[in-house]
């Protein structure tokens, strides 16, 4: 049972407070005393798992909790609906995370959220995404101009088709194109008026991703995509060998499930994200 839960509203990124606000609401409506910049709590709850900048002290906080065997909740923004809605988890933000969202599903939540699947009009390319490397969504992983490097040359083994390479905005990389011919690399822009969104579209014959945002996107808009296991688009990822023909994949229940692990903020203030993870918590012993 959780008693008490730290925070860290100083570790996390500026456009933060209002998400945290409803994140605090929702621990005290459960009984839950949050406690700021606690060491010594039942959980512990971080802004995302990139360890850069603001949010890099948080990578001793989470190895700190991780190693007590204590449950460590994770907020970052969401892929559904950007800076509508935000992604928490127990643990990691990817699918090594536990989000409580495979059971009990609301088959009207896609349309609480205003989402559905759309029929994509691909063209004849690949779009290959990468991703920050100072995440823990990246641990284990080779440079991110390495791992693109080796995924043009499995791509390269099945097929000739155009390769577009997209670093993350704030991860970039430069001459990858050169390396390989039929290659091109593209610069993320920031959409005005906007906190954090960039320019990105998924039209394409393939998306690739390792594990993160892009993936999740590209498959609710239609693309096929390109996953490791990680990723929480690994249930509708193709394989290499298939990627000139990838055999046609259901996405309904994948899509329900994905709209069960983001949350607006008056559900987080409710406390919603509490009530889907309850049986994932009661299963851990503090």
């Amino acid at each position: 049972m959780i008693i008490n839960c730290a925070y860290y509203p100083t570790h996390a990124a500026l456009n933060s407070p209002p998400v945290l606000e409803a994140f605090v609401t929702s621990l005290r409506n459960a009984g839950i005393q949050p406690v700021e910049n606690g060491m010594d709590c039942d959980a512990a709850v971080i802004w995302s798992v990139l360890w850069n900048g603001r949010m890099a002290p948080n990578k001793a906080i989470y190895e700190h909790y991780r190693s007590q065997g204590k449950p460590v909740f994770v907020i970052d923004v969401g892929a559904l609906k950007r800076n509508i809605t935000w992604k928490i988890a127990v643990n990691n933000i990817n699918g090594l995370g536990h989000y409580g969202h495979t059971e009990n599903l609301d088959p009207d939540r896609p349309g609480k959220l205003g989402l559905q699947l759309h029929k994509c009009k691909p063209n004849d390319k690949i779009l290959l995404c990468g991703q920050h490397q100072k995440s823990l969504q990246w641990q284990g992983q080779p440079s991110m101009s390495n791992w693109i490097l080796h995924m043009i040359g499995e791509l390269r083994r099945y097929t000739d088709r155009h390769i577009r390479i997209r670093p993350h905005p704030r991860s970039r990389i430069a001459g990858i194109e050169h390396e390989y011919k039929n290659c091109s690399l593209e610069t993320p822009q920031k959409m005005p008026g906007t906190y954090d969104q960039f320019d990105i579209h998924y039209e394409y014959h393939l998306v690739v991703n390792y594990c993160s945002g892009p993936g999740i996107k590209a498959g609710i808009d239609g693309a096929n995509v390109l996953v490791d296991r990680s990723s929480l688009a690994y249930p509708i990822s193709t394989q290499l060998q298939y990627v000139e023909n990838p055999p046609t994949v259901d996405r309904e229940l994948w899509f329900q499930q994905i709209c069960h692990t983001e949350y607006t903020l008056e559900e987080i203030a409710e406390g919603l994200w509490l009530k889907r993870l309850s049986d994932y918590l009661e299963q851990i012993k503090l």
